[in-house]
């Protein structure tokens, strides 16, 4: 009998929650070492130096607590961004992936922010919270895609799978031609009313878009693979390869080895994982209510192996990149097989 590789966990920084107080930045977090007693001092740095005023607690379940009041101008200098990472006590970064990148507070936007029984449909967190993780997630997403893009971003037309009410929308908008989908009704409308310079288009439950055959360059996908039966996931699929032309490229995300041990390996789980490469656990509630079948949101998980082998009849897999989405679902970029 074929048995399937877990795979191994990064270390699981999960994202800070982030808040603007005045001068200060409120830095709210937990990192989760994959092993424990932690073989060395965790830190979180900004662009290579350590971060002020951070504490750092240990607490129960084998988890550090990161909290701080972090000064603006100390951190930020002259500079519009600064990225957060995971480092050792010389500033060095622990891992690959793990980066957070922070717009300076007071930047205006023209944008507002959504209601919170949006945002918590998607992330279960505040608008403000949800907010800085779109930006973070966006710019680690342009670093993670510039080396596959097959022309600038700026000419290229983007689908959004499961957009939501606007976490990646709000700033792919007006830098290429976007278009994002979404079963949540509420949220989509939400989007049409709020965020210029994109289209979107509510989605029924099918796996079949209203998109012709290579509409698409690139599309995305944040935590929907995450969320589907395996059949759904197939048909998914075929239709991703149908609507992005050849040469594009495909970027969405799974539960793998560190969502797996954030869920302190359940042993059901892994023994599924291990015969048969996949595991749905059952219905995802959060999204009860929103759509005319309540079991269609799932909780999944997948192996690497499973989707090297189940996922190449539509596409080949250029990269799998470890704790990308959140620092805890994998990212996996593919292209669409002629």
């Amino acid at each position: 009998m074929k048995s399937y590789d877990l795979g191994t966990p990064e270390t699981a920084w999960w994202l800070p929650q982030i808040e603007e107080r005045g001068a200060v930045l409120l830095i709210d977090g937990i990192i989760r070492p994959n092993r424990w007693p932690p073989a060395e001092q965790l830190n979180l740095a900004a662009d290579g130096k350590i971060v002020p005023g951070i504490d750092y607690l240990e607490m129960t379940g084998n988890a550090i607590g990161v909290r701080g009041m972090v000064p603006i101008p100390a951190v930020f200098g002259e500079r519009s961004e600064i990225v957060l990472r995971l480092a050792r006590e010389t500033g060095q970064s622990l891992r690959d992936w793990d980066q957070f990148h922070i717009a300076r507070p007071g930047m205006p936007s023209p944008i507002p922010l959504p209601p919170a029984k949006l945002t918590n449909r998607a992330i279960w967190q505040s608008p403000r919270v949800f907010d800085k993780w779109g930006y973070a997630l966006k710019r680690k997403i342009d670093e993670a895609l510039a080396p596959h893009l097959p022309a600038p971003m700026s000419s290229l037309r983007l689908l959004d799978w499961g957009c939501g009410c606007g976490r990646l929308a709000k700033y792919f908008a007006g830098e290429c031609a976007y278009t994002g989908i979404d079963i949540d009704a509420e949220a989509i409308a939400w989007c049409r009313a709020n965020i210029p310079g994109a289209t979107f288009e509510l989605q029924n439950l099918e796996p079949r878009t209203k998109f012709a055959r290579d509409s698409f360059d690139l599309a995305t996908g944040i935590s929907i693979f995450t969320h589907l039966r395996e059949e759904d996931q197939f048909s998914w699929l075929e239709e991703l390869s149908r609507v992005v032309k050849h040469g594009g490229i495909v970027a969405v995300s799974v539960n793998g080895p560190t969502s797996l041990f954030n869920a302190n390996y359940p042993s059901s789980v892994q023994d599924t994982l291990k015969t048969q490469g996949f595991c749905d656990t059952g219905v995802e509630d959060t999204l009860k209510g929103v759509t005319s079948d309540d079991s269609y949101y799932r909780n999944v998980y997948h192996t690497h192996d499973y989707i090297r082998e189940r996922w190449s009849q539509w596409f080949e897999v250029l990269a799998v990149l470890p704790a990308f989405v959140s620092n805890m679902q994998d990212m996996i970029l593919l292209r669409p097989r002629p």
